[in-house]
């Protein structure tokens, strides 16, 4: 189940050089994750503080979401607070 999906709840954090490599975290939550929000839009992931220095527009996001969509696939759902 999703936890909030209020924007200004989430924070972008760095987990490489540049910014290649990022986890959303909740800071109401605690929720964690190596993808995006589950149940977040596009819209909505852009008005995340901070969102802009990692993509200019909604088009920008939904490719990212695609993106991780398919990594969280490759990882057999695997997710940031999974055991091995």
């Amino acid at each position: 189940m999703p936890g909030s999906l209020v924007p200004e709840d989430w924070e972008i954090i760095e987990t490489s050089p540049g910014g290649v490599d990022k986890d959303f975290v909740n800071k109401k939550t605690g929720e964690q994750t190596w993808y995006t929000p589950a149940g977040m839009t596009a819209e909505e992931i852009l008005r995340i503080p901070g969102a802009t220095k990692y993509w200019a527009s909604v088009k920008d996001v939904e490719k990212y979401i695609k993106k991780m969509e398919k990594q969280k696939e490759d990882n057999g759902g695997k997710d940031i607070n999974d055991s091995e």
